[in-house]
């Protein structure tokens, strides 16, 4: 098992974000995974530059893991920007001690 994290930054529009969206984006990422990507599971949570996105993916390597993690967010980029947040690019992750707050 593999970890991916990616930020979701909120836009910088002045626009103030729906509270509660952290499920709906949980939701979208899911719908629009397939199963070549290897998702086992997605946690969104907030965090100070917006939300953050830990994928739990089965893949060989972090190099894999990653791509497969890319591919799905080329997927959800724009219905993403729809609800108010950028896409970062991914980059592997490590368990960390805070993971649980």
């Amino acid at each position: 098992m593999r970890i991916v994290s990616v930020t979701l930054r909120a836009h910088d529009d002045g626009s103030t974000r729906p509270t509660g969206i952290e499920p709906l984006l949980h939701d979208l990422l899911w719908a629009h995974a397939v199963p070549a990507a290897g998702l086992e599971h997605v946690r969104v949570r907030p965090v100070r530059a917006g939300l953050e996105a830990v994928f739990f993916v089965r893949a060989a390597s972090d190099a894999e893991a990653v791509t497969g993690v890319r591919h799905l967010l080329a997927r959800v980029r724009e219905p993403v920007a729809a609800h108010g947040y950028a896409v970062l690019l991914p980059r592997p992750a490590h368990l960390r001690a805070d993971f649980g707050t």
